[in-house]
């Protein structure tokens, strides 16, 4: 099951640089990263077909949906007759998934531990997807705030419109879940270390790490955050400039990393003296 996992994985990320366009190649996935560290033909030969009916099957982070579902695409065009199944439990769990062996791929959103790595987790980075600030379409707020202004935000520090240069009102911060990986990403910056990574007493907190119950939750005083590619050009959201940036600016200050791991059998069994039942 595992060296059948390893060569579904190979050809899952091959799949993307011989089937996208450079285009959106360039825009979505971040040619550098994959291709440098993607199976190419010459060193892997790709086969012409699989099986009937192999299965790739994917869990992970939310913040990789979109990927995912792009990648999901352009394999099964790839190799007419295989399926790639998506689910999006989180990452600890698709690691966790990973190692029973009962999936192919884990769609991260934060990079391994030293811990994982050792274990036999081998990551392929992506790219660092933006984390957009965002408010509902009914939300009158047309202004623009730094990252010192969100951090202060999200710990309850600013809690009216009119501290931001909107209309008065009260400002209600809509986060995710503490397990979330987006959440996570935006305690490494330093404008979040200077205080207790911890949300005032104006926050609702959804129950899933979902976008669509972030957004569903904001109404007209809500603002909260999510993985760009998720937002973008959607009518149910706005997007908040930031420094006078937007998501699609290299310089909108957050972003979180994204990649696939897989299992590799081999390094996990040179460094295990008993033995190990694998499925």
């Amino acid at each position: 099951m595992h060296s059948r996992n390893i060569l579904f994985f190979k050809l899952f990320v091959a799949a993307l640089a011989l089937t996208a366009t450079p285009k959106l190649l360039a825009e979505t996935f971040a040619i550098p990263s994959v291709l440098a560290q993607s199976p190419s033909p010459t060193s892997f030969p790709l086969p012409e077909s699989l099986p009937e009916g192999a299965t790739v099957k994917v869990d992970g982070s939310t913040s990789m949906t979109v990927v995912n579902e792009a990648l999901k695409d352009r394999f099964q065009q790839k190799y007419s007759g295989s399926t790639v199944e998506l689910a999006a439990n989180g990452t600890d769990q698709a690691l966790q998934a990973l190692q029973n062996g009962d999936i192919t791929v884990a769609a991260v959103g934060r990079p391994l531990t030293d811990a994982e790595k050792a274990q036999g987790l081998v990551e392929v980075p992506i790219n660092r997807g933006k984390i957009a600030i965002i408010v509902g379409p009914e939300n009158p707020f047309q202004g623009d705030i730094t990252f010192d202004q969100f951090a202060r935000i999200f710990r309850g520090e600013i809690t009216d419109w009119s501290q931001l240069g909107g209309q008065p009102g009260p400002i209600r911060f809509v986060d995710r879940p503490d397990f979330s990986d987006t959440r996570k990403s935006l305690s490494n910056y330093a404008v979040f270390q200077s205080a207790p990574f911890e949300t005032g007493p104006n926050t609702t907190q959804v129950a899933t790490d979902e976008t669509a119950a972030v957004i569903q939750e904001l109404g007209r005083d809500g603002i909260s955050y999510a993985i760009a590619d998720q937002v973008l050009n959607q009518s149910n959201v706005k997007i908040i400039p930031m420094h006078q940036t937007l998501p699609d600016d290299p310089r909108y200050p957050f972003s979180q990393p994204r990649g696939y791991v897989y299992k590799d059998i081999r390094s996990s069994t040179e460094k295990r003296k008993s033995p190990t039942r694998f499925t």
